[in-house]
């Protein structure tokens, strides 16, 4: 009597197991069923534009930004404004108003002048440009007249300019501006609208590029990643140097870290440059975003991964490749966007990927 009312208990529960484990999956069914739902509902805050990691590559395609721009080598910088797009190339700077789809060369004298650009922060009408052989220059833009450019570094002392950054201002400080090139890296302690002899930092000898993704990063060649940490001031980053210390551009959010390099990229794991064995090719350009890391690489396009380096996945769906000598020289995420929109410049031309608004 006792072992056949054991037996009966067992198979009510084994009965009420089965209930809800069928119920449970009859809710995740009709709530949560598949797989990208689920990143979906623990990203929603960045709504539709978080890629959907589920697969062998990032979800959402690339789009290409304004016409295919013949006769130039490559493009080598872009920059967002609102409507405003600029874009730098071995010929100058390039501009686009939307909707307008079609590019207009600003600066036509310019050639083999691999050319960085930026816009004044909350001021869509103001820009700098740095171009290697004919230094640093100031844009103006006037509805109806277009963009007028003027050169403000005086004597021309910044003629092996390579990147210009603005770093915005702060409660009791100014916009201050930095151009890297074979000079090192030099400043202004305010935004030049004449030409002016710039200041100098600690460093002093090439510098390849400058970000603001975060925190100010210099690419100092040879040398290794170096963090602003002062108004004229740098400081490396990182325990030590990359292994390669041929680096083309870093990127740093005060958490994740990024260089890119002749012979591949690194992430800053516990204050290290640790290699990423995944990616083996020279990697010009690299962003950090709420969405994770990219690098844009020779050959093989744009790479990102949302787990902190661990794991890389194709991210350059609708970007032309076909080119024999492919290249991801700039990865641009606009200001306050929140990681939903990027942009990158290449031999094939400027692709944007999301919404820009």
């Amino acid at each position: 009597m006792t072992q056949q009312s054991d037996c009966g208990k067992k198979r009510t529960l084994l009965m009420l197991s089965w209930t809800v484990l069928v119920m449970a999956c009859l809710f995740l069914s009709t709530r949560i069923s598949p797989i990208t739902d689920v990143f979906s509902a623990l990203q929603s805050d960045l709504n539709s534009y978080v890629p959907l990691i589920t697969s062998a590559t990032w979800g959402g395609s690339w789009q290409r930004v304004g016409n295919e721009v013949k006769g130039i080598d490559k493009f080598y910088s872009v920059a967002v404004c609102e409507n405003h797009v600029l874009a730098g190339s071995d010929k100058g700077v390039f501009s686009l108003k939307r909707p307008n789809s079609v590019w207009t060369h600003e600066q036509p004298a310019f050639s083999n002048a691999p050319t960085a650009v930026t816009f004044v922060p909350d001021n869509c009408a103001i820009a700098y440009s740095a171009s290697l052989g004919f230094g640093v220059w100031r844009g103006v833009y006037n509805d109806g007249d277009g963009w007028d450019w003027s050169r403000i570094d005086k004597d021309n002392h910044l003629s092996g300019a390579r990147s210009v950054i603005i770093v915005p201002a702060v409660i009791g400080s100014q916009e201050t501006i930095y151009v890297a090139g074979e000079f090192g890296v030099m400043w202004l302690p305010s935004l030049p609208d004449t030409p002016q002899t710039w200041q100098a930092t600690n460093l002093t000898s090439l510098a390849t590029s400058l970000t603001t993704d975060g925190g100010i990063v210099a690419s100092y060649w040879n040398q290794g990643v170096y963090l602003r940490t002062g108004d004229g001031i740098w400081s490396p980053l990182g325990n030590s140097p990359p292994a390669d210390k041929l680096v083309y551009q870093a990127a740093y959010d005060g958490q994740k870290g990024i260089v890119g390099t002749q012979t591949g990229a690194f992430r800053l794991t516990g204050g290290n440059w640790e290699r990423i064995s995944s990616i083996d090719q020279t990697a010009f350009s690299v962003a950090v975003s709420p969405l994770g890391m990219f690098a844009g690489m020779r050959g093989r396009g744009i790479v990102g991964s949302s787990d902190g380096g661990a794991t890389w996945l194709p991210f350059d769906t609708g970007i032309d490749k076909n080119n024999s000598e492919f290249q991801v020289r700039d990865l641009y995420l606009p200001p306050g966007n929140g990681g939903k929109c990027m942009l990158a410049a290449t031999t094939t031309g400027i692709w944007q990927w999301g919404t820009c608004s």
